[in-house]
């Protein structure tokens, strides 16, 4: 892999990292959104061991929206992909997962057809 390269293009998602931080405050929506970003490359070490050359930047109010965020975004990666996952229980649906189950619900409903 291209050292080279790679910093480069980590430095441009740096500045993109900043321009959504300057937009959220722009918006007056600093406290409001949620912003959990990590953009990375997976390198490899002198063992051969992938190591992560990333930007992260993180903007959440407190720990349990960012708790409430983490297991939205594992319940959207183990629900974008057919494998089966022993621990994961089929069955049980997710209010993460589930959401636009009930925007079609109140669709459907006989006072809002009128």
């Amino acid at each position: 892999m291209d050292s080279e390269h790679t910093d480069k293009f980590l430095h441009a998602i740096q500045i993109l990292h900043v321009e959504l931080d300057a937009l959220t405050h722009s918006f007056g929506m600093k406290g409001e959104a949620v912003n959990i970003m990590l953009t990375g490359v997976v390198d490899y070490d002198a063992f051969g061991e992938p190591i992560l050359k990333a930007v992260f930047s993180l903007d959440v109010d407190n720990e349990e929206i960012l708790a409430e965020a983490l297991e939205f975004l594992k319940f959207s990666y183990e629900g974008g992909f057919p494998l089966s996952n022993e621990y994961r229980d089929e069955d049980e649906e997710y209010e993460s997962e589930n959401w636009w189950k009930d925007l079609l619900d109140d669709l459907d409903s006989p006072e809002n057809l009128n």
